[in-house]
This record gives structure tokens, sequence and C-alpha cells, in this order.
């Protein structure tokens, strides 16, 4: 007689659909939009805005898509999730500004091998907060509950944020010219970039998450989220020309600089006008790397560059100022005679 077979249901498998919609039905009531060129957001098969081209001669659509690295570990490691959602949304947005764009709107993809109603609702509404800060809606998204591709405990987050922008305001890199100043933007700590080196450091117990630095522990830095640009950007651009502006992620300033620099010419980056934060040096230290490394490794304090012409320095000095962003010039604009476009000196 044939054995008969026993039934394997999509939950017995680790798929709970009713509990994804209970996630998202959960966090939409909390996460209220009232953007009115959302015609369609959270919980359609796609999500749908009206784009309000009126005040632009020729729009021009910019779009990036990041996620939060290896922060995640850390997050998992000393479980604070509370700040997660600022560093997805601001690996998106802050690409996004240096091409002169304001940020439409942002959608997320979380994965995950088993839902946490208590824990993905922190982290969902993390990105709503983060959201929120910048005033742009977060119109969609989506959760994924992927057993046998992450364990139970382990998420994964992507973003996407869609901006807009006059062809005529794009922060065009060709007006970057020999004389030029580099104005360095203080970055909130580490951001999120790194964590790799970050964690293998902690799990060989070079780094102690529990060193005090001022009131504050070491556990608490790298867990501070990423700084959002995008206000400071926006203002400072309706008052003076920016040449070009540079998100200092991945690579560190060594690896984003030279992005926006035109061939010919290089960046001369002044290492004594900043102060470098005391983390970092207890992580160049415990790494045993030198400043060489480190500069192509983490952002060292500066978590966005501007190109400004030297007429410019004072006022946009005292613009950032008065917005409470700490900046200090960090470099200047020079001619390159073989080929590289950052030096340090």
């Amino acid at each position: 007689m044939k054995k008969s077979l026993k039934k394997i249901t999509y939950v017995n498998s680790g798929v709970n659909i009713a509990k994804a919609e209970r996630l998202i039905q959960n966090f939409s009531r909390t996460n209220s939009n009232n953007d009115p060129n959302i015609i369609e957001g959270i919980g359609g098969f796609a999500s749908l805005y009206k784009l309000n081209v009126k005040k632009f001669i020729n729009p021009i659509i910019v779009s990036s898509t990041d996620g939060v690295g290896t922060k995640l570990k850390l997050a998992n490691i000393i479980n604070e999730h509370r700040y997660i959602g600022q560093d997805l949304v601001a690996m998106c947005v802050n690409d996004v500004i240096t091409s002169g764009a304001t940020p439409l709107f942002f959608l997320d993809y979380l994965a995950t091998g088993k839902l946490d109603l208590k824990l993905h609702q922190i982290v969902l509404k993390s990105i709503g907060t983060a959201c929120k800060k910048i005033k742009i809606p977060l119109i969609g998204g989506e959760t994924a509950e992927m057993p046998g591709m992450y364990n139970k405990s382990e998420y994964d987050l992507a973003g996407f944020c869609v901006g807009i922008v006059d062809k005529k305001n794009i922060i065009n890199t060709k007006n970057i010219k020999s004389g030029n100043i580099i104005i360095g933007l203080s970055s909130s700590g580490i951001h999120s970039n790194g964590f790799s080196l970050i964690n293998k450091l902690i799990s060989s117990k070079r780094l102690s998450l529990r060193k005090k630095f001022g009131s504050k522990t070491l556990k608490e830095l790298l867990i501070k989220p990423t700084k959002l640009y995008v206000d400071i950007i926006r203002k400072i651009k309706n008052k003076i020309k920016i040449n070009g502006a540079a998100n200092i992620t991945g690579g560190g300033l060594t690896g984003n600089i030279p992005r926006i620099i035109p061939n010919g010419l290089k960046a001369e980056i002044l290492l004594d006008n900043w102060k470098i934060p005391e983390i970092f040096s207890y992580i160049q230290q415990q790494a045993n790397l030198n400043t060489k490394e480190m500069l192509k490794t983490l952002n060292c304090g500066i978590g966005m560059i501007v190109v400004i012409d030297k007429k410019e320095v004072l006022k946009t000095k005292n613009l950032l100022k008065r917005l409470n962003c700490q900046s200090k010039v960090i470099g200047y604009i020079t001619k390159s005679t073989n080929k590289e476009k950052i030096s340090y000196g």
C-alpha cells in the first residue's frame, strides 16, 4: 500500500504570510503620510507618486539604492535596532543630494529568516522616523521571510530613493577648477561603512564595547546613525554655488573624493586642518593601520564634502554654523601632474 505523504504547508516551511501582513498593517497605522502626491502607497503592488513638475523647466529624475552592510551585525550583537533605519535612509539620500537633487520618496526592503513582529516593527519605525526628519514619504517596500537563507534572528535591509532636480541646477563637477576650496562637513561618527573591519576587531577582542569616550561607550558611538545631510545641502545650495559634492562612504576620503574630480586636477587634502575624532584613532591603533589605510577605510570625521569657489568660503562657513553643522576647510583643488586625483599634505 502506497504510503501517504504528510502535508507540508507554506507555514510549515517557515513562511507566515499572516504575520507579515500584521507587520505591515501595524506599521501603516503608525506611518501616516500626508503627502498629496502619493496616489498609492504602502499595501499595493506598486507605489504611485504624482510628479509636480510645474516649477521645473527640465526635470531630471535622480535615484540611488544601498544597504547598511555589516553594521547590522553590530545591531544584533548589542541588540539595538532603533537607529538602523536612519542609516538605511541616509546611505541613499546622501548620495542623491550630491547631484543637487531633492529627495521625493523612499522605499525599503527587509529580508529575514523568521519574522519577529516586535523587532521588525522597531526597524520599520526607524526607517519611517528618518524619512519624516527630512520630510519625505516612505511610500512602499517589501518584507520577505526566507527560512534557509538567513538564521532566525538575522535580517538584511536595502533602500531605494528617488529625487528630482532641474537640469540647470545639477551640481556639475565639470565646474570644479584649480583653486577651488574643499569644505568637509563633520560626520556623526563611523556612519555605516567599515563595519567588517570593526566586527572583526570586536570578535578578536581588540575592541572593547564598554570602553568610554567621555560620557559615551564605544558601543553607543558605533551604533550612532549616519548623519542626514539633506537639509544642510538644500539650504546652502540655495545661497552659494556648489561645484561638487561627495558622500564619504565605503572607501573613505581616498575612495570617494576622486569620483568627482575632473581629469587633470586633484584634491590636495590637508590632514592638519581637522582633528580626527578619538574613536577613529582608537580603531586605527587596535587595527594597527597606518594613516593611509585609515583614510581609505573610514570617514575619519568627515561625512560629506563640498567643493566651492574660494570667494564663497566665509559665506559657506557662516551658513553651516547657523545650521549647527561643524565644518572645516580640509583642502583645495590643484593641477595634477601624474593622473592622481587625491593627495595628502
